[in-house]
């Protein structure tokens, strides 16, 4: 039998192999982009649902759906997948998987398909450039823009179906993604607090910060200040502006992504739950994923806005 600390060790590195195959992929055109970035808001101002190429009332029928964007660097097809509950009033449970999960919907299958079923219209959508498991970094990470592309995609496909899913009786809407996924999650509650609650597991809205403890993990030299990257990629600003007892976070004990001494005194910890795994295994233990996503539900049914 494995013991405390061998586990401990071998999912520390196991999130150190993963870390160091994403460090390598980073392309070097993306830290040459930050002096000529514009804003997230500047690009998510034109990032739109392209409304011609796109059924969007087939966003609440069962299934996959590919859904059409416009933005900065041209159109961008996203993929939507749609589990209904029997009740068509159920809240819809909007998730978001992590950065360079292939298939995207993979963690969503494991955490909604699997095992007890949830009083939820569960729905994932696909970030851009996520078709294959090259696109996310290659073009992904390109720039600081492109950066804010992947985002302002995802943001848009998220408000459509959030506003599809409403208009057709949904209760409320609650947000959940992990690693990537759950810093989207904290950004759209900032930017339209509308949505009930928030579950981002895995994950802050501090994007700088992990970018800062795996290029100090591999002695990667960044060419920016740390307030240049804060500036560019700490989204704290926008989780600020969200009602602190609507989100529910999930953090892991030994996370080499979101360590936890440096990302989880921004959550509260009334709702804040530690995990014992790293980033990586903890996406495997399925179990206190879906305890704290029907907390997060629970809460919402009984906390009308």
């Amino acid at each position: 039998m494995i013991g405390p600390a061998l586990r401990k060790s071998v999912i520390r590195q196991l999130d150190k192999m993963v870390l160091f195959t994403m460090n390598r992929r980073m392309p070097p055109s993306f830290q040459q982009s930050y002096q000529a970035a514009p804003t997230l808001e500047e690009v998510l101002a034109e990032t739109a649902v392209d409304a011609h190429k796109t059924a969007i009332y087939t966003l609440t029928a069962p299934g996959e759906h590919t859904v059409w964007l416009n933005g900065r660097t041209g159109p961008i097809a996203c993929r939507v997948r749609v589990h209904l509950a029997l009740d068509p009033q159920a809240p819809l449970l909007l998730y978001h998987h992590g950065i360079s999960e292939i298939p995207y919907d993979s963690s969503w299958e494991r955490i909604f398909l699997q095992g007890d079923s949830f009083p939820a219209h569960a729905v994932c959508v696909q970030a851009p450039y996520h078709a294959n498991i090259v696109d996310p970094f290659r073009l992904g990470f390109a720039s600081v823009e492109s950066v804010y592309q992947m985002f302002a995609g995802s943001l848009r496909l998220m408000q459509a179906v959030q506003n599809q899913f409403e208009a057709q009786g949904a209760a409320f809407t609650v947000l959940s993604g992990v690693s990537w996924g759950g810093i989207t999650s904290l950004l759209y509650a900032g930017l339209w607090p509308r949505v009930r609650a928030v579950a981002p597991m895995f994950a802050s809205p501090n994007l700088a910060q992990v970018l800062w403890d795996t290029a100090d993990l591999f002695a990667r030299p960044i060419p920016l200040t740390r307030d240049e990257l804060d500036a560019l990629l700490d989204f704290t600003p926008y989780y600020a502006q969200y009602p602190p007892a609507r989100i529910f976070p999930l953090l892991g004990e030994d996370d080499l992504f979101f360590r936890l001494e440096h990302h989880g005194a921004i959550a509260d910890l009334e709702n804040l739950v530690i995990v014992p795994d790293s980033h990586i295994s903890g996406m495997w233990r399925l179990e206190p994923l879906r305890a704290q996503l029907r907390r997060a539900l629970n809460w919402s049914a009984a906390h009308p806005c």
